[in-house]
């Protein structure tokens, strides 16, 4: 498990790094509207009673 933290970590930093260096292009202007949506959810908890039935 540490293991895999350390390899997580290792990615972000070469990310981070190639970043710095400018070698991912820009994000154009244009498509920002479409890349970021706002998401709203509605949670609606219904609390119901439960009922047991036997037959004798």
């Amino acid at each position: 498990m540490l293991r895999e933290g350390k390899a997580e970590l290792e990615i972000l930093l070469k990310f981070l790094e190639y970043t710095k260096e400018g070698l991912y292009s820009p994000i154009e202007e244009s498509s920002l509207s479409y890349a970021r949506i706002k998401e709203e959810t509605n949670l609606v908890e219904l609390h119901e009673e439960e009922y047991y039935y036997s037959i004798s």
